[in-house]
This record gives structure tokens, C-alpha cells and sequence, in this order.
């Protein structure tokens, strides 16, 4: 066989943590950021549906509760040094629009999607194998999007016609069915949650009744107020339609006690791991919410932007106890603060001074707040750490400002949790630096470079137009502006987008808690809400099998979250790198920085020595394997080396 060039171009020389490096790399990770910030929460934020599955058990969505989701959550505490995940909204969702998109956060706010439920669990005995492996193998089957390794289908799990809820009346025909199955657990959440499940099963089945549509568009009067109180003859209807339906509401009762169950064992999951899991607290509820407890809402008027038609509370009535506004409200996060250790309300700012639709206006500084933080001590005790209630207090100017009159921070939003991300950074906001000029404390803020709501950071790095706004073309500008004074860099060290994503994800991590969404993290382009302009493929958007692969190659690229990368930039920019105390810490994080992106040049060049060797000597009978082994050990001789010297600060 003659060789006459072997191609370079693909070789990658990076590679995996060892288990003995993974375990000195948690421990480096872990001191640097008590060096730099003194600790705090590292927030790792995802979309529960878009988590790893195993190909063999890929149903179209993830789960908290999987193998494979438990292996990645152990990857991103190795490398990424998390201790916090935070969720998106985990309520029922359907259908927006004709072009197929899923938004959890105009999902239902007390009930739990069927999205929730693994099916796999339900095939092993810790739940009396209700499932077989055969029928869950069928719903895998059934998954077949082109692009499932990159997408989630939530078509093949949600609603009636897909092959999940096929499965799960199986699985529920066999818990009924089966009298060796102890059933108490099963009363005891329907005891306890009875007040919230009825309403919704019983509107689960007139909305079947009335061909799937909206309860505004029933014939029936008495249907469309069954629950509001005020008419005579709605107990005995009530009653009809359950002894009708009885089948069809104990069904919708099983769904949800299987999704309870199944986020709380991906809690307990987490919790084993050390990590702490936080619910994103949707500021809407759905429509059968609204159905079922009219008294609640205003009705016609919306809170929020305009495009997002949320039904608003009655805010005239809310801070009465006795009021269903406040009543539902508690409600809702109180069923939060019993599924997760922590919480993040969305649209905090709406609990302050809300924007509604029929121009109403009201100021309730931080009384609502009061009542939440009231509502949380409730359940998870008096001593619960309030700080973690996260607040999103991050709106147009014109909606709503966490500062007064005087650049200051509102004394009753000062001591609460913020979240801020970098997406909009300027000399006067979205930087470590910004928030503690306007007298944040370090524990009175969470910050990153995004999250699920704007432009990705590769967009913004790339000089990508953001389709939600004409007023970014300087984004990318403004910001390198900002970095190069807060981070001390020249401009040939921010000069290409790669450069700019490494300040960025540097400057939170001078703050004592931070937070990164997946898809920054993994250096992803696409954006995962676009707003109003979204499509199908928002919020679908998939952790890959092979996360670590994939994690690593973004991180090789210059675009994935490599947080070693980020310290090194630390040091430097605080003079610890020359601090005789410091430095060696300094050069073990440099150390680990070159092994995720470990492409050295050396080991480039030496390959392209030899192939050029190879040319030139016109070698004609080496064999292929013999080729590959020789060339492997050059490559790991050649790393070996480079190791030894950064490690000796050469």
C-alpha cells in the first residue's frame, strides 16, 4: 500500500477528563472560585424536555429522572462546577400556533405537563412494572422527527393522539386494574391536591365534549361557570359529568400524580448529587385556571407586553387574604415551593408595579413580595433562606426599573434576589461592575451572560442581527468597549468573536453567584425563544447523547463555556498570576484550561512534520495501523511535554 498524504484536517487532539483528573479538577474549580468570589450558587439553567436521552430510550423529550440526564448533570458538576439547576415552567403546554411551536410559559401554573412522566421508570418495579417493555419500546419507535438527535418531538408525548399517552393508558388499565398494587400514595395526592386536580380533569373532558376548543366557545352556560358559584344547578352537573367521564378524570388524576412523582425523584436525583434544583415560576396561568377560578382574574385585561396576552389577577382586590386573586396566587407558588428547593418567578417585576392592558395602575411596592416570601416560609418552613426566591426584575425601561429617582435601588427590591444577564451590557448596566456601582450586595444578585429570553451570545459575538430589535447593531461594539475597561484588555485580546465570548463568560465569575444557559454553554448559534418570530423549533432545541463530545468541541472551537478558561482570565486581570501565594493555583487552572482544549499547536505541528516526512521518503509498505500507532504516541509525547511545561509557568 502506498501512502502519499494523510489529511490533517479533522484530527482533533482533545480528549476527556480522566477520572483521577476529573476529581483534582472539581477541587481546582472549587478553590478558584472561593479565591475569586468566596462561592455562592453556579447555576447551570436548561430545558428539561431538551435533556439527553439514550437512543434506546428516546421518547422525544428528556427528563430530570433519566440515566442519561444523571450522567450529564454529573458532567456539568465536573466541568462546569454547578451546584444549582434551574428548570423552565414544568406545566401542561400545547400547541401555540399552526407552526407547531411549544411554549412552556404559556403553559398551566398549578398542574404538571405529561412531558414529565419517563415512561421508562414506569417498566421497572419501584413502580410495579405498569408499563411493559415492549409498550415502551413502542413509543420509542414511534419517535421518528428527522432531526431527533437535535430537536425535541413533543408531538410524540403530548396530547391524545400521540404513542405516550397510548402507552400511558396501558400503564393505567394495569395500576387498576392489578389489586396487588398498593394504591395509598396514589389517594394521598389526590387528597391533597384535590382542590386544583378536580377543576382541571373535570375541564379536560367538556373541552373533548366541545371538540377540543377554548371554554369562552361552549354552547353550554352552565358549562362555561361551572365553578364560579352562581348558579344553582351547578353541583348536579358537576356530579353528571363525573359519573359520565369517571373513566376519562381518574386518568387525568393518574398523569398527574405520575408527573409529581417523577419530578420529584429528578429532584432527589440532583439533591444526591449535591446540587440544588430551582422552578421557574410562570407569572400567566392557562385557560382552564382561569375557567375554573374566574373570581381570581380581571376580566378582558392582560399583564405584561401586549403580544403575551396573559389574564391578569384582580390586582384591586389581591392584597385582601380573603380575595380569590391572592388565594390563587398562593396557591401557585406554594405548589412550586413543594416541588423545588428554590424558585425563580418570572416577570418578578409584575408582583411590583404591573403593566396591565386596560391601563390600570397600582404600586405595591414590596407587599406582594411579602405575601410570596410569606407563601414560601409556609411550606418549606421559618427558616428557609429567602434568597433562594430569584427574582426577574429585568424589563423595558419604560415597564419598569429596579432603580428610584436617584440611581438607586429600591429599598424593598434591595435585599431580594436578582437576575441579570450581560445581554445587554453598557458602561451603565449588565456587568458585575454596573451592579455593585448601584449598591448591589453580592448575595443580592445572580448574573450571566443569558438565558432563555435573548440573543444567544454567539449571535452577538458573530455580529448576527437580533430579529426581535433594529437597535443591536452596536451591540457587540458597546460591549467590547465595556469588557476591555472591566477585564483590562488590549484590543487584539477581544479582536475576534471567539476572544469576546471568553470576556463574557469571564466577567460574571467575578461575582459570587452566577448562572449559564445551556445553550451558551455549549457555544450554540441558534436562539431558543425568538419572541414573537418564533417557529417551531424554538424551545427544542437538544443536550446531544454525546454531550461531552459536543461539549469539548464547542469549547475547542472558542465558543463553549470553558470555566477554567474564564479564571485564568481572572487571575490576570487581578495580578494573581504573579502573586507568589497565588500562582499556584494559577498555573493548575491553566493546566486544566489546556486539557479541554487540547489542540496544541505542538501536536499540530509535529503531525504535519511527519506527514511532510512521510511525502518526501515516498514511504510505500508502512501499513495503515502501524501508521496510526506511531503517530498517536508522537502526538501524546508531544502533549506530555507541553503539559509539563505550563505546569512549570514556562
Amino acid at each position: 500500500m502506498r501512502i502519499n498524504s494523510y489529511n490533517t484536517k479533522g484530527i482533533s487532539f482533545k480528549r476527556a477528563l480522566t477520572p483521577a483528573e476529573k476529581s483534582e479538577y472539581s477541587s481546582v474549580l472549587s478553590e478558584a472560585r472561593e479565591v475569586i468570589n468566596g462561592g455562592g450558587k453556579s447555576v447551570l439553567i436548561v430545558h428539561d424536555s431538551c435533556l439527553p436521552q439514550a437512543y434506546t430510550s428516546d421518547t422525544g423529550v428528556g427528563h430530570l429522572c433519566s440515566k442519561t440526564s444523571s450522567d450529564f448533570f454529573d458532567f456539568a458538576k465536573n466541568y462546569m462546577g454547578i451546584n444549582t439547576v434551574e428548570v423552565l415552567p414544568p406545566g401542561e403546554i400545547q400547541l401555540k400556533h399552526a407552526a407547531g411551536f411549544y411554549n412552556n410559559y404559556n403553559g398551566s401554573a398549578l398542574s404538571l405537563g405529561t412531558q414529565q412522566i419517563d415512561l421508562e421508570l414506569l417498566t421497572e418495579p419501584r413502580f410495579n412494572s405498569i408499563l411493559s417493555k415492549e409498550d415502551f419500546q413502542e413509543v420509542v419507535t414511534a419517535n421518528r422527527l428527522t432531526q431527533k438527535e437535535g430537536l425535541a418531538n413533543y408531538e410524540n408525548v403530548i396530547g391524545k393522539n400521540s404513542s405516550a399517552e397510548t402507552a400511558l393508558k396501558k400503564a393505567f388499565k394495569n395500576f387498576t386494574e392489578n389489586p396487588g398494587i398498593d394504591k395509598k400514595a396514589y389517594e394521598s395526592y389526590k387528597a391533597a391536591n384535590n382542590d386544583w386536580l378536580e377543576p382541571k380533569a373535570v375541564y379536560s373532558v367538556l373541552k373533548e365534549e366541545n371538540g377540543g376548543k377554548n371554554w369562552a366557545e361552549w354552547t353550554s352556560e352552565i358549562d362555561r361557570n361551572l365553578y364560579d358559584g352562581n348558579n344553582p344547578n351547578a353541583p348536579l352537573r358537576l356530579t353528571e359529568i363525573k359519573k359520565s367521564h369517571a373513566d376519562d378524570i381518574e386518568f387525568y388524576k393518574f398523569k398527574q400524580f405520575l408527573a409529581e412523582e417523577h419530578l420529584k425523584t429528578g429532584k432527589q436525583n440532583l439533591n444526591n448529587k449535591g446540587i440544588k434544583l430551582i422552578g421557574d415560576c410562570l407569572i400567566g396561568f392557562s385557560d382552564d385556571e382561569t375557567w375554573a377560578y374566574k373570581k381570581a382574574f380581571k376580566p378582558g385585561c392582560f399583564v405584561g407586553q401586549e403580544n403575551w396576552k396573559i389574564p391578569a389577577l384582580d390586582y384591586s382586590t389581591i392584597l385582601d387574604k380573603n380575595s380569590e386573586a391572592q388565594k390563587l396566587l398562593r396557591r401557585k407558588v406554594g405548589l412550586f415551593a413543594q416541588r423545588y428547593d428554590g424558585i425563580r418567578l418570572d416577570v418578578s417585576w409584575a408582583y411590583v408595579k404591573p403593566k396591565l392592558s386596560d391601563g390600570s395602575k397600582f404600586d405595591f411596592k414590596g407587599n406582594l413580595l411579602d405575601i410570596i416570601d410569606d407563601t414560601v416560609k409556609s411550606v418549606k418552613g421559618k427558616d428557609f433562606d429567602l434568597r433562594n426566591i430569584i427574582h426577574e426584575f429585568e424589563a423595558d425601561p419604560k415597564d419598569f426599573s429596579i432603580l428610584g429617582e436617584n440611581a438607586e435601588v429600591l429599598p424593598h427590591l434591595k435585599n431580594r434576589v436578582k437576575v441579570i444577564t450581560t445581554a445587554y451590557m453598557d458602561d451603565s448596566y449588565g456587568s458585575v461592575d454596573a451592579m455593585h456601582k448601584f449598591g448591589f450586595s453580592d448575595d443580592s444578585f445572580i448574573i450571566g451572560v443569558g438565558n432563555h429570553d435573548p440573543q444567544p451570545l454567539r449571535q452577538i459575538a458573530e455580529n448576527m442581527p437580533d430579529i426581535t430589535s433594529d437597535t443591536n447593531a452596536l451591540r457587540r461594539h458597546t460591549q467590547e468597549r465595556t469588557l476591555k475597561r472591566i477585564m483590562h484588555l488590549d484590543d487584539s485580546s477581544i479582536s475576534t468573536p471567539s476572544d469576546f465570548v471568553k470576556a463574557k463568560f469571564s466577567e460574571p465569575l467575578t461575582a459570587k453567584n452566577q448562572m449559564v444557559f445551556y445553550m451558551d454553554a455549549f457555544g450554540r448559534r441558534e436562539r431558543f425563544d425568538s419572541q414573537m418570530y418564533n417557529n417551531w423549533k424554538n424551545y427544542r432545541y437538544r443536550i446531544p447523547q454525546g454531550f461531552e463530545k459536543a461539549y469539548l468541541n464547542a469549547v475547542e472551537e472558542g465558543f463553549g463555556y470553558n470555566p477554567m478558561d474564564s479564571y485564568a482570565r481572572i487571575f490576570k486581570m487581578k495580578g494573581y498570576d504573579t502573586d507568589p501565594l497565588k500562582r499556584p493555583l494559577y498555573l493548575k487552572i491553566l493546566k486544566f484550561r489546556d486539557i479541554i482544549t487540547e489542540k496544541t499547536q505542538s501536536a499540530v505541528n509535529t503531525v504535519k512534520s511527519n506527514t511532510s516526512l512521510l511525502k518526501k521518503q515516498k514511504l510505500q509498505n508502512i501499513g495503515v495501523a502501524v501508521f496510526i500507532i506511531a503517530l498517536i504516541s508522537t502526538v501524546i509525547s508531544a502533549v506530555d511535554k507541553d503539559l509539563k511545561k505550563t505546569e512549570a509557568g514556562k
